[in-house]
């Protein structure tokens, strides 16, 4: 009985882009560490806007309220890409025009 490898999720940030993937890091964890963090922000809000102020406060408590709700269904992964090599340059008309000659150019 052969096996088929499995096969590697794409992965939506990079389709389209001029970018090789070289390595992709899943962090089955991550999203439990966010959704613990997001729970203290919220559970010692109080704290956090007497320590840091209002309005920061207020933009941590904002992102863990309208973050808190997907962790359970994301994925994280750290990825390692690599910018593809950019394709050979093509001459052009204007490329292999002269320079101006000395009497052609336009006055300073």
């Amino acid at each position: 009985m052969s096996r088929t490898p499995p096969r590697r999720p794409a992965i939506p940030h990079t389709r389209g882009r001029q970018s090789l993937r070289q390595h992709v890091d899943e962090r089955p964890g991550e999203p439990a560490l966010w959704e613990r963090l997001y729970r203290l922000w919220i559970a010692h809000a109080d704290q956090l806007r007497r320590e840091l102020g209002e309005a920061p406060a207020e933009r941590m408590l904002a992102e863990a309220q309208q973050v808190l709700p997907t962790p359970a269904g994301r994925r994280a992964v750290l990825l390692t890409l690599r910018r593809a090599p950019d394709p050979p340059h093509r001459a052009t008309v204007a490329d292999r025009m002269p320079p101006p000659a000395p009497t052609e150019r336009t006055p300073q």
